[in-house]
């Protein structure tokens, strides 16, 4: 069963688990919106937003359309405040890179789809080319930067926002500063990325909804 983070009339926050699809995929019905149906059957439940399969944290589903629409335009007008927790396995070469980073270090480069796969996104430079689509504006802010064990591993942990929500974007963006997530097999250049959970975590988001301060938050 899935964890209850908070509900009321209008929405469901979950604790979504890494490594379960946010909703059904096309080679997998198992997800947690299909689990919340099962679990739920008398109700109609409508998706949010999206986190990536690997990614942990606070996952929204609406209780109504009213609902729904309102958390969409939310996300639209860029009103919602989302918080996340980042990890990458602890190197010299990373050390040596820290010092950088000012903070709040803000990440404003554009991205877009990979030229070659539907399933990777790449930082877009002034010179490149070599794409899909139109580049997408991308704004990650660096708030916090402190050593931590994740599963054990020695790893530098980044507290951040994302002002916006364009697919893969921490990944990416901490990709593009020499700082993969460790357990990210897709940016981790060097494909040294150690066999355990993707390091990402949607901590907590905060929205107004129907004159309420909504602030949610998964440990």
């Amino acid at each position: 069963m899935l964890i209850t983070l908070f509900e009321d009339d209008s929405i469901l926050a979950i604790d979504k688990p890494s490594g379960l699809p946010s909703n059904s995929l096309v080679n997998s019905t198992e997800s947690c919106e299909s689990r919340l149906k099962a679990e739920r059957p008398s109700e109609s439940l409508l998706l949010v937003h999206r986190l990536d399969t690997g990614t942990s944290g606070v996952l929204i589903f609406a209780k109504n359309e009213a609902a729904f629409n309102g958390m969409r335009e939310q996300f639209r007008l860029k009103n919602i405040q989302k918080h996340y927790i980042a990890w990458s396995e602890k190197t010299a070469e990373r050390t040596a890179l820290l010092p950088a980073l000012k903070l709040p270090f803000r990440i404003d480069s554009p991205l877009a789809h990979h030229a070659k796969s539907k399933k990777k996104m790449i930082v877009v430079g002034p010179n490149d080319r070599h794409f899909r689509g139109k580049p997408i504006p991308a704004l990650s802010i660096i708030h916090e930067i402190s050593e931590d064990l994740f599963l054990g591993v020695p790893t530098y942990r980044f507290d951040l926002e994302i002002v916006t929500g364009v697919m893969h974007q921490i990944r990416v963006h901490l990709s593009s500063l020499g700082f993969p997530l460790i357990g990210d097999t897709t940016y981790d250049k060097k494909k040294s990325a150690r066999e355990v959970r993707l390091g990402l975590h949607a901590r907590k988001i905060n929205f107004n909804l129907n004159g309420f301060r909504y602030e949610l938050e998964s440990p």
